[in-house]
């Protein structure tokens, strides 16, 4: 039963966002904030950064619920690929910021898009003979190219200490 459950849940939450997406243009704010204007990271922590097209995610919801589903997708597929199974991320979220109407950087062509930042302390884990690094970028290779993971540093004490629960 766990097994058909587990199945059918991606083709779910595919209909949702296919029927969330379909729904009337959604109006953005007529003033979108800067990239530059964005709060400053902790380096010390994990972060996992979206720059959401408006084409993909009309609002603020649909843009915070693809971030997840996509990080929860790709967690599962490291986890089976090289690790078995076993579970990958460790790290507790301490901070979460947006999603917000902003102008990407113009490197990313300076287009509408929702940002969302979601802070956790660094906790993916390596396994097998996967260290935690190629964890790391075998998790961002089955991202979106709108999400990017960037580890925390470690030396860097972690002055966040506010726990965000789900």
């Amino acid at each position: 039963m766990k097994q058909s459950v587990i199945k059918i849940l991606p083709i779910l939450t595919v209909i949702f966002l296919q029927a969330c997406s379909h729904q009337p243009t959604a109006h953005l704010p007529t003033s979108l904030v800067s990239a530059s204007a964005l709060p400053a990271s902790n380096p010390g922590l994990d972060h996992f950064i979206a720059w959401v097209p408006t084409e993909v995610a009309q609002t603020a919801t649909v843009a915070e619920a693809m971030v997840h589903i996509s990080l929860q997708h790709a967690r599962e597929q490291v986890s089976e690929e090289l690790c078995e199974g076993q579970p990958i991320a460790r790290g507790v979220v301490v901070e979460k910021h947006g999603p917000v109407a902003v102008r990407n950087p113009a490197s990313m062509g300076a287009t509408p898009a929702w940002y969302y930042r979601i802070s956790q302390r660094p906790g993916l884990q390596g396994c097998g003979t996967e260290s935690a690094k190629s964890t790391y970028r075998a998790l961002e290779s089955r991202l979106p190219a709108w999400i990017s993971v960037t580890p925390g540093r470690t030396g860097i004490s972690h002055t966040a200490d506010l726990e965000i629960s789900h």
